[in-house]
């Protein structure tokens, strides 16, 4: 899959930026977000999506994206305008798409063999374009885990709450309890085809408070990253996805103590009345693995921040 820097994908913040407004996309484009979504669907009217299609290409064939991740939000095929947007924008600057509204995987098998086209087309290496599926309606949530085994260009899959609220004719309540039945199975979606899953976004961004909320709640569900709707929300959302020093080092020490226990002979130990077993032994090592990948992802050209 087409990604600038080595090592496995890093999604804690995902900026979406309106296609048509040149002024946010170089915004976008000099934030700290791990990958920048540049719009051509809700965010952008009816009558703006011909000029946003050429301001987002404008911005790809600058080189303002270059050395980071960036991808286009396309229409989704029953609006008609899936074709031309992916006409217009696809180009080797570009890293991949994400399809909105995504329902079965019978759609992500369409955008792929229309994707697959453009590379031809266009005579980049197959695979350059990356998908993640925005899953954000009830069908969508039942399906998720075709979706996210539906094409070898799938590296996320993407909730979104608002429509998937709407679909549900549910409300937003204190807890959060309206997100964690789809939350829940787009993880272990996501999870079991060994992609990222991106969380909601928290739609209120002067309210640091809940977003970090909001995140920490993700992260307890398995979550790897957030969408953020505004650069101000990246700190937060990188804060809260990015494993601390001291989740580092208690996984350094438990895999120490695992290392003792069997010179000793033992299957298991216990440190501060918790067993430490190879269950633990897991978690540490996937947690040191993912420390490790952002730290180099952090130092890798454009990143070294």
């Amino acid at each position: 899959m087409s990604k600038p820097y080595p090592g496995p994908w890093i999604l804690r913040s995902m900026l979406f930026v309106p296609g048509h407004m040149g002024r946010l996309i170089a915004k976008g484009a000099a934030s700290a977000a791990d990958c920048v979504v540049l719009d051509l669907e809700d965010a952008v009217p009816p009558e703006g999506k011909v000029e946003a299609r050429a301001t987002i290409r404008e911005s790809l064939e600058s080189g303002l994206f270059k050395g980071r991740p960036v991808m286009v939000r396309v229409n989704a095929f029953e609006s008609g305008l899936t074709q031309a947007d992916v006409d217009a924008v696809a180009c080797e600057a570009l890293g991949g798409f994400v399809y909105a509204m995504t329902r079965t995987a019978g759609e992500i098998q369409r955008l792929d063999a229309l994707l697959a086209a453009r590379e031809r087309a266009l005579s980049l290496a197959e695979g350059h374009f990356n998908l993640i599926p925005l899953v954000e309606t009830p069908l969508g949530v039942i399906n998720a885990a075709s979706i996210a085994t539906a094409s070898e260009r799938v590296v996320a899959l993407l909730f979104g709450g608002e429509d998937y609220l709407a679909g549900m004719a549910a409300q937003h309540d204190a807890d959060q309890m309206c997100f964690h039945t789809p939350r829940v199975q787009i993880v272990m979606a996501a999870r079991a085809a060994g992609v990222e899953p991106v969380d909601t976004p928290y739609v209120d961004v002067h309210d640091e408070v809940g977003l970090r909320q909001h995140a920490l709640r993700g992260r307890q569900l398995g979550m790897a990253g957030v969408l953020v709707m505004s650069p101000r929300q990246i700190p937060t959302a990188h804060a809260i996805y990015t494993p601390s020093s001291a989740e580092v080092q208690e996984a350094r020490q438990a895999l120490e103590m695992l290392e003792e226990t069997r010179r000793a002979g033992r299957g298991l130990t216990v440190r501060e009345g918790r067993y430490i077993s190879p269950v633990a032994e897991k978690k540490a090592r996937r947690l040191l693995a993912r420390a490790a990948a952002i730290r180099d992802l952090d130092s890798f050209s454009h990143y070294g921040i």
